[in-house]
């Protein structure tokens, strides 16, 4: 009987651990938030035992933490994740710029401005959230066309903590020059400019960090003031 119920019970915890992974991402669970077992298995309709295993993972994988007699709370950033995050990001999405650049077809030049048209007329409309949506798919396609599964793999072990981090930028105003800093870096991808395409993703990620990192520091710091 009880290997009949395993896979249910699997299956139930992989949605619960989607649903709040989601929800954490997407800001709904604010950083600094209390998760509720009853809260959420209500919300969800899954019993607890499933979202209880489900905040487990979660916490080993850094999106929420287990505090002692307090309960469970949505993981905030700290200023030592944005450094380290964008470092790594830093050293690998401007060396597969480069790659990119050297290689870049037609049909991938033109997947690159669809996207970013994309984003321009969602941006235009108002509609910031799809014009985030549109326009990360630069980095995302960035990594992909590299050709290198090591650089991707590591890349996708950042996902979480990208996406985090990208929506914090998006919420103090970022969107408009993020946009205008894509269409740079398309056109030196187009143009098969490896070094300024490795420039301006350098430039690019380290603005994100600056507004990530002024959002998170405490009043009279700056990212100026941190080491480089």
């Amino acid at each position: 009987m009880s290997g009949r119920t395993k896979p249910v019970i699997l299956n139930l915890r992989e949605k619960a651990r989607a649903a709040i992974r989601q929800g954490i991402l997407d800001l709904r669970y604010p950083a600094g938030s209390l998760l509720s077992e009853n809260q959420l298995a209500e919300e969800l309709g899954i019993s607890r035992t499933p979202i209880r295993e489900a905040l487990r993972e979660l916490a080993a994988g850094g999106l929420v933490r287990i505090l002692p007699q307090r309960g469970i709370v949505v993981s905030e950033p700290t200023v030592q994740d944005i450094v380290e995050v964008y470092q790594l990001r830093e050293q690998l999405e401007c060396f597969a710029a480069g790659l990119v650049a050297g290689w870049l077809t037609p049909a991938d030049a033109e997947g690159f401005q669809a996207d970013h048209e994309e984003a321009l007329a969602h941006m235009k409309a108002g509609r910031e959230r799809k014009a985030y949506d549109a326009s990360v798919r630069l980095h995302s396609r960035i990594v992909d066309l590299a050709r290198n599964q090591r650089l991707k793999q590591f890349i996708g072990e950042l996902g979480d903590q990208v996406h985090r981090f990208g929506l914090l930028t998006l919420r103090h105003g970022r969107a408009g020059s993020a946009l205008a800093e894509h269409g740079e870096i398309i056109a030196a991808l187009v143009r098969k400019d490896s070094e300024a395409a490795e420039a301006l993703m350098r430039a690019h990620l380290r603005a994100d960090r600056d507004i990530a990192l002024r959002a998170t520091l405490p009043a009279g710091f700056s990212p100026v003031d941190l080491p480089a």
